[in-house]
């Protein structure tokens, strides 16, 4: 269940593209909205004459009261009585990651860009370090994907695609899945990319006892995923499995979702190397970068942030207690 939805915005029209997947998701589940900014500080004044720069603490001010109003605007009237703002102060991933464990968030929605890496996403480039450091899924929303439907009951997604690999986190990230995209008029594909035994730059050549294509390999998975496909579709779920030959996992993934249309994918994240860098050159991270979809990546182990070097301030909310 999404009891808590957290957005964060940074005063930007790009970031505020989040806000109507988040308000519909929020709508939907009866969930409370937490709007969260952190605080960035003025850069230092040159004063003229070799003076060198100093700190201008009436503009600190200033920013801090304009941030904390821009808060409150984003809050529309028939949310109000389940919206939370916040205004945090100190850097921004350990901030919005502290955050996110302190107040139990069970979501966060904020807007990336597609192709060419993640580039700026909210809050500057902070998109990596929040799935990195948070607890809950993260749902990277693309600027051009369109609005959701009016409709409180019609799903936003359509046609879920679920990457898996049989791993331990697999079954939570297809619980976080289901409660984001929703159990009606949703079909979920269950897709498991199967390699040939062969290096992805030389002509595919089969293991010993192995035929070309994994065929046997794939027959095998396709029964596995046949049965995960039945216990879900015993709740009333429109699942299919899918087994696909690819050596390089991360583009049959990508080629898959393009060719089929999906509009979500949801899958769980690795790090690499321990958990001192997040998704580097690993599948998660490629889809990222090269999906121009919607796409939900929950860490289920996800690293500790450092210590904040200044505790956050937080602004005071206009909200009943969101949901539990």
């Amino acid at each position: 269940m999404l009891g808590r939805i957290m957005v964060p915005l940074d005063g930007s029209a790009f970031a505020e593209r989040a806000l109507q997947t988040a308000t519909f998701l929020a709508r939907r589940n009866g969930s409370g909205m937490h709007l969260v900014r952190v605080h960035q500080p003025p850069l230092p004044v040159v004063v003229p004459g070799g003076g060198g720069a100093v700190h201008d603490p009436g503009l600190d001010l200033e920013l801090e009261a304009e941030g904390r109003q821009y808060l409150l605007g984003r809050i529309e009237d028939r949310e109000r009585w389940r919206t939370v703002t916040a205004y945090l102060r100190g850097p921004v991933t350990e901030c919005l990651s502290g955050y996110v464990r302190d107040h139990e968030i069970d979501l966060v929605v904020m807007t990336t860009h597609a192709r060419g890496g993640v580039g700026r996403a909210v809050l500057g480039s902070v998109a990596d370090g929040l799935v990195r450091h948070s607890v809950a899924p993260v749902l990277l929303v693309r600027p051009g994907v369109a609005a959701p439907p009016a409709p409180a009951a019609a799903p936003v997604f359509r046609r879920v695609l679920l990457p898996v690999d049989g791993g331990p986190a697999e079954d939570r990230m297809i619980e976080h899945a289901i409660a984001v995209a929703g159990t009606t008029g949703v079909e979920y594909t269950l897709l498991r990319v199967v390699t040939s035994g062969a290096p992805s730059v030389r002509p595919p050549r089969p293991r010993r006892g192995e035929d070309p294509g994994s065929r046997a390999q794939r027959a095998m998975v396709q029964v596995t995923l046949g049965v995960k496909a039945g216990e879900l579709g015993a709740r009333g779920l429109l699942v299919r499995p899918e087994v696909v030959v690819d050596d390089d996992p991360a583009e049959g993934i990508l080629r898959y979702a393009a060719a089929n249309e999906f509009n979500l994918i949801a899958m769980a994240t690795r790090s690499r190397g321990g958990l001192e860098r997040l998704l580097l050159g690993s599948v998660a991270d490629r889809v990222l970068r090269g999906a121009e979809i919607t796409l939900l990546l929950w860490n289920p182990a996800p690293a500790s942030a450092p210590v904040q070097t200044q505790a956050p301030g937080l602004l005071e909310g206009i909200a009943a207690p969101a949901p539990s």
